[in-house]
């Protein structure tokens, strides 16, 4: 659902998101771009072009960035990675939707009476596919890795996401006080349903993002930030990091989201207390859960019944939600086998029907939406990009000089694996964990080509 003055608000944002580049240095700019408009952009309108996929306020935000760099800098983000793992998932996000199409230009009926007809695909909605692959994640990260390119930058991308959770704090308590109704106020209508928005006896903040889900994923994301700062400074914006993280930490619980909450409770312990290495020991381990995930579930390995158990001994309801999941992917899982390597594609050809064509699926993870539209393939080559990074983190510590700057990478890492592993029971709102990811990356590229302090003496 959308309005004329929604998507008028979206159009008249590319000028002014190109026109920040030519106020502000390109980091700062980039990180004004890219957390502002998924903070107060409408949800719903899009932009248009001919033979492109539809832009949004998740995806609008990073093409005005690359536009942006390509007038005010272009030595930064025309120079291709050195990596050549990165180009590969390049490579693997627009080829495999090409591929996909190819495996499935088949047309499918479903239904007995009340027939549904979904045509076949081709190769235009191959390349569709593969770009709108490409811009949600792959972009995000190329700019993350072309800008972030020194400590100081890396450390402003820990900050502003920090600050940019701190000023989102204000509208969600308006909202959990008086329900979600930042959007309806401000561009006439609701973003999702309210029946969503009422968890243990109160309101879930949405403001002006997609879904509760996602509010409490962003704070989360924030509450690691001040977390890692306040290791290695004390104040923010004037105000004590401790007191601030504390803050941000109630915030989050509050917004009522149970997954955030679960993955808060060890994590932020876990960063303010443990040694650099002890925290990337513990994210390279959930980073493998998730890696390994599908084949866990498609092979019944995963320990289903041992978590619903634990669910249900916290909250019967929360442990009911939970397995309607369980049991919808299960469905969906059936399904996926059949075109296991790369997908049924996209136009519902994906989904669970009933006897009479209707659909029965619900997509909550963003790994089984990417497993079925696209495979293993799409799935290696959306979660390949976010993970990997953890990976080298901990293999290329050691080369981070300065000690301030190994607990800040690896409390980000930390914090990406737990927005990576988010993504098995939730939806990819935003494009910022693939930009934190990118940003890593190059801090590790940028860290091993350092001199160290040993090497001069």
């Amino acid at each position: 659902m959308t309005n004329t003055f929604a998507e008028i608000v979206l159009g008249l944002s590319i000028p002014l998101m190109l026109g920040v580049f030519f106020v502000l240095r390109p980091v700062p700019a980039a990180l004004v771009v890219a957390f502002g408009s998924e903070m107060f952009l409408p949800v719903g309108p899009v932009f248009k072009l001919p033979f492109m996929p539809p832009f949004d306020k998740h995806t609008l935000p990073y093409v005005c960035i690359l536009i942006a760099c390509l007038l005010r800098c272009p030595g930064r983000v025309t120079k291709l990675p050195k990596e050549k793992w990165i180009l590969l998932f390049a490579l693997l996000l627009l080829v495999g939707g090409v591929l996909t199409s190819i495996t499935n230009t088949d047309s499918l009926v479903f239904g007995s009476e009340d027939q549904v007809f979904i045509p076949g695909l081709d190769i235009k909605d191959g390349f569709y596919m593969g770009l709108f692959s490409f811009v949600w994640s792959f972009l995000p990260f190329y700019l993350g890795y072309a800008l972030f390119r020194k400590s100081e930058d890396f450390e402003r991308l820990a900050v502003g996401l920090a600050i940019a959770g701190l000023a989102y704090i204000p509208f969600a308590l308006v909202e959990l006080r008086l329900s979600p109704q930042w959007h309806r106020w401000i561009y006439g209508y609701a973003q999702h349903g309210f029946d969503q928005t009422i968890r243990w006896g109160g309101y879930r903040p949405m403001i002006f993002m997609s879904h509760g889900l996602a509010v409490a994923q962003f704070f989360l994301a924030a509450t690691f930030c001040l977390v890692i700062l306040a290791k290695s400074r004390r104040t923010l914006v004037g105000l004590p990091i401790r007191l601030l993280a504390w803050i941000q930490f109630v915030v989050l619980v509050a917004c009522k989201s149970t997954g955030a909450i679960v993955f808060a409770i060890p994590g932020v312990p876990l960063v303010a207390l443990a040694k650099p290495k002890r925290q990337l020991f513990v994210a390279v381990i959930i980073a493998w859960i998730t890696l390994l995930y599908p084949v866990l579930r498609l092979s019944g390995v995963f320990p289903v019944a041992g978590i619903l158990d634990a669910a249900r001994s916290v909250q019967t309801e929360r442990g009911d939600s939970l397995a309607f999941r369980f049991k919808n992917e299960d469905e969906l899982l059936a399904r996926t086998r059949e075109r296991i390597f790369l997908g049924w594609g996209e136009y519902g050809r994906n989904m669970v029907r009933d006897e009479n064509g209707k659909s029965v699926s619900i997509f909550d993870g963003f790994w089984i939406i990417r497993l079925s539209v696209n495979g293993l393939v799409g799935f290696i080559a959306s979660f390949g990009p976010l993970l990997i990074p953890v990976f080298l983190a901990r293999r290329h510590i050691d080369a981070v000089a300065e000690e301030k700057s190994k607990v800040l990478v690896a409390g980000v890492a930390f914090a990406l694996t737990i927005l990576a592993v988010d993504l098995l029971p939730n939806g990819l709102w935003a494009g910022y964990p693939y930009l934190i990811a990118g940003a890593l990356t190059r801090r590790l590229r940028e860290a091993r080509a350092e001199p160290r302090a040993d090497d001069s003496v």
